[in-house]
């Protein structure tokens, strides 16, 4: 749901999605196929209007045959546009599992972010959604924004515990060139000294507050507490197949990779061994716990050099090694995709 087709009332863009999805209709692929997830995002796809909606779903339904007694689909939201009307049309087609764009609960925070409805509103509105709503609802937290205290993050922890989600997304915050938050700061209006130290005194507060809460680690970025597997992510760290349909879209097919740049132009690229395996590794240390088993199968006879790297990250405190692989401490889950890096090298190094 890219940001940029946001043109004629997206009436265009919705008969562009449709057209898009009828193409696989007649796929013998497509039909021999049961699938497992669906993922409506890379924006907010409820921006559409309830009728855009609609048409959207009904042809997703039609051509790709879901396993009904076990899917996951997913539509990325925020509050101010996900109407009861559109909810309904969601849950109609079958729709299982809401991300929620909160970021923060925090008014300075939010208003810092450009988000909508203070504290008090989201709060409300998330438990109202989880009435209605029969699927999982889960949502994001942004830390490490300009100035954040400790108050504002427990303040964020507290209103989290209030409204239970099924899992929560929690990042540092990315500053993106032509955001408000950008222009601030490149006016002077607004100043951020970043902080790493402070960045993970920030991510570990958040991340041992909902331990405590009953939440554990599903992904780096991302903890349940137990009633959401996130079968999405799952699938692309293993590189299972994943059709894109709209403009942005990536995906891929086997070895195939696939990107939809634009409504007309297509890159696709083939992976060699060599780069599923890297592939393959560099997904698998996206978690809390890496098994040397996994770790074998592709490294191959390579795997006993791996000693060295293994007494060095459990020496730095990353990790914490035993008899069947390694689990990563706080520390190693905050500096995660550079440990996943340096695997990548020493894959590199020995092969």
């Amino acid at each position: 749901m890219n940001r940029k087709q946001l043109d004629n009332d997206l009436e265009d863009y919705t008969a562009f999605l449709i057209k898009e999805i009828e193409r696989y209709r007649d796929k013998t692929y497509i039909k021999n196929k049961e699938f497992s997830v669906v993922f409506f995002g890379g924006g907010t796809p409820t921006i559409l209007k309830p009728h855009q909606l609609e048409k959207v779903l009904k042809a997703l339904r039609e051509v790709f045959p879901l396993n009904e007694k076990s899917y996951e689909f997913t539509f990325e939201t925020t509050l101010h546009n996900l109407t009861k009307e559109k909810l309904e049309i969601m849950q109609r087609y079958g729709v299982n599992r809401l991300s929620v764009g909160v970021q923060t609960f925090s008014d300075r925070g939010r208003k810092l972010l450009n988000r909508t409805y203070s504290r008090d509103e989201v709060i409300r509105r998330l438990k109202e959604l989880k009435e209605q709503f029969k699927g999982l609802v889960c949502i994001d937290i942004i830390y490490n924004y300009l100035e954040q205290s400790r108050e504002e993050i427990m303040a964020d922890v507290e209103a989290a515990k209030e409204v239970s989600p099924d899992s929560i997304s929690f990042y540092s915050l990315m500053i993106h060139q032509g955001s408000k938050i950008s222009k601030d700061l490149d006016s002077g209006e607004k100043r951020f000294d970043y902080a790493l130290e402070r960045d993970r005194e920030l991510h570990d507060l958040f991340l041992e507050e909902m331990e405590k809460n009953g939440y554990s680690i599903l992904e780096f970025t991302k903890i349940s507490k137990g009633t959401d597997s996130y079968r999405y992510i799952k699938n692309v760290h293993n590189l299972k197949d994943l059709i894109p349909i709209g403009v942005g879209a990536g995906g891929r097919v086997q070895n195939i990779e696939l990107f939809h740049l634009n409504r007309y132009i297509t890159f696709y690229a083939k992976d060699s061994e060599k780069a599923l395996k890297m592939k393959r590794l560099s997904c698998l240390v996206q978690y809390e716990y890496l098994s040397f088993k996994d770790l074998r199968e592709i490294f191959g006879e390579s795997f006993e050099k791996l000693n060295d790297t293994f007494e060095f990250l459990e020496r730095e405190g990353y990790v914490i090694v035993d008899s069947k692989g390694l689990k990563f401490t706080k520390k190693g889950i905050f500096w995660g995709n550079n440990i996943s890096a340096l695997f990548v090298e020493r894959y590199f190094d020995y092969n």
